[in-house]
């Protein structure tokens, strides 16, 4: 049995499983390394503070790193994202947890496309990332 959606069973309104985030202070300094990102916000709690930041802020690119590994995670190694589009509308801090959800809210079964809504969320349920992606699965 195959664990990964296919263009014969996916429907609109299916859910995606969720996926919980948590970033930690190490990842956030090693993301802004790798990242070449010097802004101490990202890992520097007492700079953060002075900026008026309540914490370290985990970084908007990283965030959009999640959202798409969420996607992949769900589409499975044969599918492949055509598209992701998103939108940073508030800032996460170190230690939050971070939920990814979203759904199917089309399905072109000429393309063997499907296009997601997605939703990064605090725990409070507010949203942090409103997305859009678009995937081509796998036939059977």
């Amino acid at each position: 049995m195959n664990e990964y959606p296919d263009m014969a069973t996916v429907e609109v309104g299916d859910e995606l499983p969720s996926m919980d985030k948590r970033a930690g202070e190490a990842e956030l300094f090693l993301y802004s390394a790798a990242s070449f990102n010097p802004h101490r916000i990202h890992y520097d709690r007492e700079y953060a503070h002075y900026e008026g930041h309540q914490d370290i802020v985990v970084h908007g690119p990283l965030q959009g790193s999640w959202l798409t590994q969420f996607v992949t995670d769900w589409a499975g190694p044969r599918a492949r994202l055509l598209s992701v589009e998103w939108q940073n509308r508030a800032s996460a801090f170190v230690g939050e947890k971070l939920t990814f959800s979203g759904s199917v809210v089309s399905v072109d079964q000429v393309n063997g496309s499907v296009e997601l809504e997605i939703y990064e969320r605090k725990e409070d349920g507010s949203v942090l990332m409103p997305a859009k992606a678009t995937v081509k699965l796998e036939r059977v």
